[in-house]
């Protein structure tokens, strides 16, 4: 009798391993903290995004925002992961800031790279104010499956998607004169 409730022990936890290990591993996404490179004219922010399905990557992308001026600063927010189910999606936010300068002349370029997409936009004008503090807001999402919606319909928003992957830059640009 022992070795019977042995052998049906055994078949039972033989048949459940198989099960668990044939099921398709949950997605995961992490991003790296943002880099910023501050100059005298400009300043950048970088963003890379990679998804996972146990050891093989699914997706993958990478954000550059850089604006021009003079006396550029940025900074970053936390990341943050979709906190009501397995993190599909991560979101980081960025703050970049830049005065125009004697010259008057800003611009900003925000481009998002991913396997086989690219998409990027930008503004460029001249400014009257020489000490006024131009604000860019900058909120990157990336990930596989559903991305939540925009809130903001006044912000520019441009989305792409690659493989199973997608992503969406939303930025405002706000003026401070000086």
């Amino acid at each position: 009798m022992t070795s019977v409730v042995a052998a049906l022990l055994l078949v039972v936890a033989t048949s459940g391993g198989a099960t668990a290990s044939a099921a398709t591993p949950t997605a995961r996404c992490a991003a790296a903290r943002p880099t910023i490179d501050t100059g005298a004219t400009a300043v950048e922010a970088r963003v890379l995004v990679g998804c996972t399905a146990g050891e093989l990557v699914v997706f993958r992308a990478a954000l550059a925002a850089r604006v021009h001026g003079l006396h550029c600063s940025a900074t970053a927010e936390e990341l943050e992961t979709d906190p009501a189910t397995p993190p599909q999606w991560v979101r980081a936010r960025l703050e970049l800031v830049c005065a125009p300068g004697e010259k008057g002349r800003l611009g900003s370029r925000i481009a998002v790279d991913m396997p086989g997409a690219r998409y990027s936009f930008g503004d460029s004008f001249n400014a009257s104010n020489p000490s006024a503090r131009h604000l860019w807001r900058v909120e990157f999402l990336a990930g596989v499956g559903e991305l939540p919606v925009p809130v903001d319909p006044a912000r520019w928003s441009v989305s792409g998607s690659a493989g199973e992957g997608g992503t969406r830059v939303e930025a405002e640009h706000e003026l401070y004169d000086g």
